[in-house]
């Protein structure tokens, strides 16, 4: 990335320390900062404590609701949009409130306590305030920190929860804070040329973004007019020629696989923090969701209690994550083993004959970065160490099972791994998490589906029984309560038959072990052909057999493409608008709209506001702009999936940068795994 646009990305940062001076200034005297434990990590992408004592902040102190801090002065709280927080932290005011005299009126204008709720304040929180009576002493705020930067070309939003809201709850309110940011985005980036939106709420968020930009506001009225009109910041040459915005349910598949890249791995085993993940050698995500008779029959206990740390999953912050966060797993550990004795030999380096100035040079200057390098050191060995204890043993089958899903071959093999995973090695979420694939690819028969709950919910407990239909609401699951077609389908069995999930994976070409070599080219668009090697370092990787480091299916090892690499190929592949119509003309759900097509009419709002298909534009007055524009001459996307983003779907995206040569900046809500997706939905 050019540095005048990785300044721009660091921009985000300075936007939300103006919200948040914004905030502190507009209460007066020094005051306690208080902030919910979930809000530390992402709020240290935005400032830091030295940055918040400058704005009048005195004290900080975590949000514990059974544990409130002294009353000194004025309480800032820092809490996400929860009900049940913001609950926690009314009671802990009416607990101070009860300790002051009761013959003392509240001070209206000057508010002792200050609510700051990220991403909106929710009409719900204004009715508590009235029921638990601190109306006019309590202050909501509203606060977004946008886009942070976690990692070179990664953004997150990290917002809580929205793949549980939006996808199983059907609640839309966190798409408006979304496309908040989104607003602020074309403001700082510019609007790019085409935006493609794949997903019903990817379309909801375009659509929000244009109302908001349309709206009359005095403070950007002025601005954004000219924007829409072509003078002023409208002239100005975009940063990314093209943006893609896809719903999280547009492809399970990239979600629930099982990633062989070492940064994917990272997150099976470990839990996540805004770019942080925790190296404990006690407990891990396969652990906590196995059953407790389970744990107890497997755990050794060890000499000595290991102490919890932190890794920043940063190419800028650790060398070693850097040079390795995209290579297959088997590769890391070799590599980590060459390091780890070459610092070794560097630890001994000091021997009686060196002279003085050689021991002081040698103490001062070298050792100290001997003894932090293997520190860093020790926590990948560690991490890599429990990958190997939790994963490594059935991972050759696991692979296997998972192939067969994505090829619909051997079905009776599938559902007895899963009846024995259910029976003996039975995972709160990563059994389910195999369930879903099953179901999303092939389609679970009425049969099938009675099997698969019975087992889980004899092996954790009928309590469990709504879990489905979560699943059912996210697509994950058939619907429980009509099983009178699922019975009838169950009779039929016609092996040789292609799945819908099939047939539309080999039309964008995802599948390479399901598709002939022969037609897997760069002509018609596959990327399993593309031919070009991957450099070591962070682009490197082992594919499955018959594919090479050149295909980003190596993040599933061989067997899968995710589909936002393989839109983002075909879009800068396109010759032609005419050549786009014909690669992806068949999608429906896949809508265009973009500056581009705004600037033929004088009401620009209304044709931004109807974003169009590829095979509908193909028949419009815009074909001859769109063929002039494509191919583009800037190899420049922003990528945002709504509802979380993998780090195998970041490592292909990153081997498809080095392959074809274009720029891919990488955007969500927030980084997850396929464990995270499913208990989302089981805690929902």
């Amino acid at each position: 990335m050019d540095s005048a646009s990785s300044r721009k990305l660091l921009g985000f940062r300075q936007i939300a320390q103006e919200k948040l001076q914004h905030v502190f200034y507009s209460i007066p005297s020094e005051k306690d900062l208080i902030i919910e434990p979930a809000l530390i990590k992402p709020l240290e992408h935005v400032c830091g404590a030295s940055w918040l004592r400058k704005k009048g902040i005195d004290k900080i102190f975590k949000f514990d609701p059974k544990n409130p801090p002294p009353k000194r002065k004025q309480f800032v709280y820092f809490i996400t949009s929860s009900l049940l927080t913001f609950k926690s932290v009314l009671d802990q005011i009416s607990g101070y409130q009860c300790q002051t005299s009761s013959m003392m009126e509240p001070d209206v204008r000057n508010k002792q306590y200050h609510v700051l709720v990220l991403p909106s304040v929710l009409a719900s929180f204004e009715h508590l305030l009235e029921e638990e009576g601190l109306h006019g002493i309590v202050e909501l705020y509203n606060f977004q920190w946008d886009f942070l930067l976690l990692d070179e070309s990664l953004l997150s939003l990290e917002l809580p929860n929205v793949f549980a809201d939006v996808f199983v709850r059907k609640d839309t309110t966190p798409l408006g804070s979304i496309a908040q940011s989104f607003r602020i985005f074309n403001v700082v980036m510019g609007r790019p040329h085409l935006v493609f939106s794949l997903g019903e709420n990817a379309e909801k968020i375009l659509h929000m973004v244009q109302r908001m930009e349309t709206s009359k506001r005095p403070n950007v009225a002025g601005k954004e007019s000219a924007t829409k009109t072509g003078d002023g910041n409208g002239d100005k040459e975009p940063e990314y020629a093209a943006m893609l915005i896809l719903d999280r349910d547009r492809d399970y598949p990239a979600c629930l696989l099982t990633p062989v890249v070492y940064c994917g791995l990272l997150l099976e085993i470990q839990p996540l923090n805004s770019g942080s993940l925790v190296v404990d050698g006690e407990c891990n995500k396969i652990k906590n969701g196995k059953l407790a008779f389970l744990q107890e029959a497997g755990t050794v206990t060890p000499s000595k209690q290991q102490e919890t740390t932190s890794l920043r999953m940063s190419g800028a912050q650790d060398m070693i994550y850097l040079e390795h966060r995209y290579r297959h797993f088997s590769e890391v550990i070799s590599l980590l083993s060459a390091q780890a004795k070459t610092l070794g030999l560097e630890g001994k380096a000091y021997t009686r004959e060196m002279k003085l100035h050689e021991m002081k040079e040698y103490v001062t200057h070298k050792l100290p970065k001997v003894a932090a390098a293997k520190k860093e050191l020790f926590k990948h060995l560690r991490l890599c160490e429990t990958i190997v204890e939790e994963i490594g043993g059935n991972f050759e089958k696991h692979q296997m099972i998972e192939e067969s899903i994505l090829t619909n071959t051997n079905r009776k093999q599938i559902m007895n791994y899963i009846l024995e995973l259910l029976s003996s090695d039975a995972h709160r979420y990563n059994t389910l998490r195999m369930i879903c694939l099953y179901h999303v690819t092939i389609g679970l028969t009425g049969e099938d589906m009675t099997k698969l709950m019975t087992g889980y919910l004899n092996a954790f407990g009928y309590r469990h029984l709504s879990i489905f239909h979560n699943l059912f609401q996210a697509r994950l699951f058939p619907d429980t309560t009509n099983l009178s077609k699922t019975k009838i389908l169950s009779q039929i069995s016609i092996p040789t038959l292609k799945t819908p999930f099939q047939i539309e994976a080999n039309k964008l070409k995802q599948l390479p072990t399901d598709t002939p070599n022969e037609s897997v080219s760069d002509r018609d668009g596959g990327l399993v052909a593309a031919g070009v090697q991957s450099a070591g370092g962070g682009g490197g990787g082992g594919g499955g057999v018959g594919v090479g480091k050149s295909c980003p299916s190596y993040v599933f090892n061989g067997n899968y493409i995710p589909l936002v690499t393989q839109l983002t190929h075909l879009i800068f592949a396109a010759s032609s608008f005419d050549n786009l119509n014909t690669r992806l003309g068949h999608l429906e759900r896949l809508k265009v709209s973009g500056r581009l097509l705004a600037g033929g009419g004088q009401s620009s709002g209304d044709v931004l506001c109807s974003p169009r298909t590829i095979k509908e534009l193909s028949a419009s007055s815009h074909k001859a702009a769109l063929n002039q524009l494509l191919p583009f001459k800037e190899k420049t996307i922003f990528i945002f999936i709504v509802g979380g983003i993998t780090y195998a779907e970041i490592a292909a995206c990153h081997l498809l940068e080095r392959t074809i040569g274009v720029k891919i900046v990488l955007s969500s809500d927030r980084i997850i795994a396929g464990h995270d997706l499913i208990e989302s939905v089981v805690n929902c």
